[in-house]
């Protein structure tokens, strides 16, 4: 043993990440092994590191706070929130880093989008007038 779980070292020396952005569906998302290789499964990862993006823009701009609530449960509601946020950020922040070209553009088109629905309430119009 090698205190690798059980791994030699010449199959850990082997293993080896990408560091420049690519093209191409022969990547791991998150888990090893996922997506494979296979384009269906490929799309599906894309959508739901888009989705993932989505759901980070809209936790970080919609209010949950309801008035009526004790300050000590308001503010755990908002801790909550704000873990759930930052967690699924991480994770979307772990699939980018595959350096996939594609991984990439779902999860900036995915926190464009968030922003565009949930976060553009939050801009005042120059003329409101228009």
């Amino acid at each position: 043993m090698d205190g690798m779980g059980g791994n030699s070292t010449k199959e850990y020396m082997n293993m080896s990440m990408q560091t420049t952005f690519y093209w191409g569906m022969a990547s791991e998302i998150l888990f090893k092994g996922w997506p494979g290789h296979q384009t269906g499964i490929y799309a599906l990862a894309l959508a739901i590191i888009f989705a993932l993006a989505m759901l980070v823009e809209f936790l970080a701009y919609m209010e949950f706070v309801k008035f009526g609530l004790t300050r000590i449960a308001t503010r755990t509601l908002l801790a909550v929130k704000h873990g759930i946020r930052v967690g699924l950020l991480y994770l979307v922040m772990l699939a980018v880093m595959t350096f996939n070209v594609g991984v990439l553009i779902a999860a900036v088109s995915g926190h464009a989008l968030g922003f565009f629905f949930f976060g553009g309430q939050m801009i005042s119009p120059v003329n409101p007038e228009v």
